[in-house]
């Protein structure tokens, strides 16, 4: 006996495809969900991380191990500050060193920065951009433009600038030294 997801659509029936349709559509009781901060702030993370991925699209994002916001964060850091320690890096990114290794690990080794031994401090390393690492983030800096507005589109200049200012004294508030 075949189970209702599994009848024909020659006879009206539900297919498995208008089943899970049906399913995703349903609503879900989210509980107090909506009515929390991290909740809210998770959900648009998510929707702001699709669409950075969908906008810089795969061929990009894979020439760098894998695109995310942080590895964008941490191109955009190194091209303002070449030359930056890794300690002084992840406070600006607000991850700790050990965190921000594999990602340094990646990047260095799809050729997109350059690690140099300081002349201070044998154990500490000057970061930089390579010139495949610049011409990259060239790129992508146009991407992110179009990236930020479709983050905005449904706010006012108002409600923007509202919506930094809020996010930045929530981030200091909770002791980001990222900000």
């Amino acid at each position: 006996m075949r189970s209702r997801t599994q009848r024909s659509a020659g006879n009206g029936e539900d297919t498995p495809a208008l089943t899970r349709k049906a399913a995703r559509a349903r609503k879900l009781d989210r509980g107090p969900l909506p009515g929390l901060y991290g909740y809210n702030l998770r959900i648009a993370q998510v929707a702001v991380f699709e669409n950075f991925i969908q906008v810089v699209g795969s061929s990009l994002a894979s020439r760098m191990g894998g695109l995310t916001p942080g590895r964008f964060s941490l191109l955009v850091l190194l091209h303002a500050n070449p030359g930056i320690n890794q300690t002084d890096l992840s406070r600006g990114v607000g991850v700790d060193k050990s965190t921000l290794t594999p990602a340094l690990d990646q990047l260095e080794k799809k050729g997109l920065i350059q690690r140099h031994r300081t002349a201070a401090d044998r154990r500490t390393y000057a970061l930089s951009l390579s010139p495949t690492g610049e011409a990259l983030l060239a790129e992508l800096m146009t991407k992110v433009e179009l990236h930020e507005k479709n983050i905005v589109a449904g706010l006012t200049p108002s409600e923007r600038s509202t919506l930094n200012r809020l996010l930045k004294k929530m981030a200091r508030s909770l002791g980001s030294e990222a900000i």
